[in-house]
């Protein structure tokens, strides 16, 4: 009921109040307008705030703007058209970062500080190696991190009705798929996102009874090399492969082994060996090569 409640709430809160409001604290309330919205969000420690924070930002005239986000809300209408803004209350810490166990120890840092944290709504931060200047620029910021999440929406709204081995793999694999589309500068950390989901994903597998586990395995590290590609690492992508044997591909991921030969062939200019495997993908798996291929030339 008390879900109901607050997305009728959201759904019925007009565009321009939500713009000229002050940033949210109830992070529930804040996750569901951001899948509303197909937004990421943008979350600051509140207590960050009881001292100055400089913020700047670039004009069209390229003149730079330095303003003190602590005192000054001129540019919450800016932050509100691409993000959610959320001010995040100390007492938030713990859940989150029980949440956060395991990751690495730069994750970690990121957390703790200070900085501007662009999260989706499972409160897992996308510019994770983004190192915390004293001096923020909200021009990049927006540049690189405003993600509209409409590819995704579906398989977020999943994850949050129901965690499971399912949702967080396919999660996973769309953050991979929406990395075709993101600033260069994003792409390795949208990478570094996707990891989270597989993680949980393989962590929901210890403890699933399915005949098919070793399959699974298998196709999450069969994407460890579309990261490669992603990451314009062709050559690395193609070591991976050559350690792989075709008889030990499992028969459910046969079409993506396919689609990794041909698109590493096709990044490394080798279109003779490309060819053999390009009669073997979907009309959607070559969109998805072509993608790839432009990013790597």
């Amino acid at each position: 009921m008390k879900n109901i409640i607050l997305s009728t709430f959201i759904l019925l809160l007009p565009l321009q109040s939500l713009e000229s409001q002050e940033w949210f604290t109830n992070f529930d309330i804040a996750k569901r307008l951001a899948l509303v919205q197909d937004k990421m969000l943008f979350v600051v420690w509140e207590e960050s705030l009881f001292q100055r924070y400089p913020l700047t930002y670039n004009t069209a005239e390229g003149d730079m703007i330095i303003t003190d986000l602590s005192q000054d809300n001129s540019f919450d209408e800016l932050i509100w058209e691409y993000f959610v803004p959320v001010l995040l209350p100390e007492s938030a810490y713990e859940k989150i970062r029980q949440t956060s166990e395991g990751r690495s120890a730069e994750y970690l840092a990121k957390l703790n500080d200070d900085s501007i944290k662009i999260m989706d709504v499972n409160m897992n931060i996308f510019n994770s190696t983004d190192p915390f200047n004293f001096e923020q620029n909200l021009s990049k910021i927006i540049k690189t991190y405003s993600l509209r999440t409409t590819l995704i929406k579906q398989d977020l709204t999943n994850y949050l009705k129901h965690k499971n081995f399912t949702t967080a793999f396919n999660l996973a694999s769309k953050y991979l798929d929406l990395a075709m589309f993101v600033e260069t500068d994003a792409r390795e950390e949208i990478v570094v996102l996707a990891n989270i989901y597989f993680n949980e994903s393989i962590a929901f597998l210890d403890k699933t009874k399915t005949d098919n586990r070793e399959a699974y395995l298998q196709r999450i590290k069969l994407l460890s090399i579309k990261e490669s590609l992603l990451l314009n690492a062709g050559k690395k992508a193609k070591r991976q492969l050559k350690k792989l044997v075709i008889s030990d591909i499992n028969k459910i991921n046969i079409q993506l082994y396919d689609f990794l030969k041909y698109t590493t062939f096709m990044c490394l200019g080798d279109n003779d060996s490309a060819a053999l495997h390009l009669s073997k993908l979907s009309n959607v798996n070559i969109k998805k090569a072509n993608l790839i291929i432009k990013m790597n030339n």
